[in-house]
């Protein structure tokens, strides 16, 4: 289809209210004459809104609807009813769609029923291939994503016997002890905050179904762990000068910009900076992604507010600042060591600066410095790091990416595991099993036939055993 015709073709799959304004209109093509066109429509306030995406020919392939529901209806669909209007939805736009997909897994979410429908071979669900639909409880399709169908793929004459997975899977065994935040949405866990845990590694176990001797479906060798060293930092002064700034004084907000966006993230407020009486030089009618990205972004600076604290715990400067200085590394690291004594002096202690082997990355702007987080006992916190970036030309901290644990709940985390390595190797060896499922391998655009290490009480994915407890903790779904 021509532009405009995918154009109108977007239009009359939705009901657009009047209130709504196009801010996104984009059209992408490959070489091998793939592609898509996307199209966005929002409230003055951004608050409301409808994305959609078209292949070429006119296909809804993406779906999503974000409406404030004032007056919902007083009594709600059951499952069935819920079902049966995906199914028409997905009928509508693909007729011959439950030839080939069947419903596979439903999920019941926050505000609404998903329902899965996937390509099955040997009864398990192909990647990368069916689709998904969100209904709410009034009915309504709210979010839809069609992948496809996939090539039929080759199922091995022979697979490998799992006691040689087995076998191979404990020989390679290591457990770390480590602190993470586990979260209800995603493990299995009736709390969400932080727990001290064993990693299990290799943290993905996942063979090809149909070779004889054990090999890793996605990465074929261990790929060599980049080496770090992490430094201890200065101490903190004896005395340090109560910060009494505001936000803006430290994030570097001057007279001359004004408040453009303010977000509401649930446990923090996005807010968005610009110079006063700014615009963007393009043409109105420009309905671009680049376009979009640049009303959004350009020349702007962007923090985010903890609503519990009222503290920055993040911000970075996209709007460019220069000036007559030439800072050296070592002038650099002074300057964002100072700026996290006086920002978070009670998270201080818990740092230590990240050293790689080929040095820290820097250009001629700036210098960005990385620090693990630890709990004061040398057991880091999982995937917890804290980022400053120093402008070289003006000595000011142009990106900062604090903590994001709570520290007194740190403080109460056990320094200690209560059970030992040969405890958990043998608590993760009695739940060990596998699952075949298809793997995507996207080199080939073909599916493998694959086995996933799950826990055999459950079927799950591992993610940690408890290192209090002993608890297995595996993924939610």
């Amino acid at each position: 289809m021509l532009k405009e015709q995918l154009k109108e073709r977007a239009q009359s799959l939705v009901q657009i209210p009047d209130h709504f304004q196009p801010v996104l209109e984009e059209y992408f093509e490959g070489e091998n004459g793939e592609g898509e066109a996307m199209f966005t429509w929002t409230d003055d306030q951004h608050d409301e809104g409808i994305s959609l995406t078209l292949d070429l020919d006119g296909n809804l392939t993406r779906l999503s609807i974000e409406m404030k529901k004032e007056n919902a209806y007083s009594a709600s669909l059951d499952e069935t009813e819920l079902r049966q209007r995906a199914e028409q939805f997905l009928l509508d736009h693909y007729p011959h769609a439950l030839q080939h997909l069947t419903l596979y897994q439903t999920k019941k979410l926050t505000k609404t029923y998903r329902f899965y429908y996937e390509q099955l071979v040997m009864n398990l669900p192909l990647d990368d291939a069916g689709c998904f639909v969100d209904v709410d409880a009034r009915g309504e399709i709210v979010e839809f994503k069609y992948n496809g169908l996939q090539p039929e793929p080759e199922v091995p004459k022979k697979l490998i016997a799992k006691e040689k997975l087995s076998e191979h899977v404990k020989n390679r065994l290591d457990f770390q002890l480590i602190i993470t935040r586990l979260d209800s949405v995603i493990h299995n866990v009736t709390e969400d905050g932080l727990r001290l845990v064993y990693k299990i590694e290799p943290f993905f176990m996942k063979y090809k179904a149909g070779v004889l001797v054990p090999t890793l479906t996605i990465i074929h060798e261990e790929d060599e762990k980049e080496k770090e060293e992490f430094v201890t930092l200065p101490p903190l002064p004896e005395t340090i000068v109560q910060n009494d700034l505001s936000s803006e004084e430290i994030i570097g907000i001057s007279e001359e910009m004004e408040v453009i966006r303010e977000v509401d993230w649930g446990e923090e407020t996005g807010i968005v900076w610009r110079d006063q009486g700014w615009t963007l030089d393009e043409d109105v009618k420009d309905l671009s992604m680049d376009r979009l990205f640049k009303k959004h972004n350009e020349d702007t600076v962007k923090a985010f507010i903890s609503k519990k604290t009222g503290k920055i715990t993040r911000f970075m400067w996209i709007k460019d600042r220069t000036g007559d200085l030439s800072l050296s590394q070592k002038e650099c690291y002074q300057i964002a060591i100072a700026f996290l004594q006086m920002i978070i002096p009670d998270y201080y202690q818990y740092l230590q600066l990240i050293v790689h082997d080929n040095g820290d990355e820097q250009n001629d702007t700036r210098i960005a410095f990385n620090f693990h987080v630890h709990n004061g006992h040398g057991i880091p916190i999982f995937s917890e790091i804290v980022v400053v970036s120093v402008n070289r030309q003006t000595g000011q901290i142009d990106y900062y990416s604090g903590p994001s644990s709570d520290l007194e709940q740190l403080q109460h985390i056990p320094s200690e595991a209560a059970i030992s390595k040969k405890e958990a190797y043998d608590i993760f060896s009695k739940h060990l099993d596998f699952k075949l499922i298809w793997d995507k391998n996207y080199e080939e655009n073909n599916n493998i036939l694959a086995y996933q290490a799950c826990d055999r009480h459950t079927g799950k994915s591992f993610r940690y055993i408890d290192a209090i407890t002993g608890e297995i903790i595996t993924e939610k779904d």
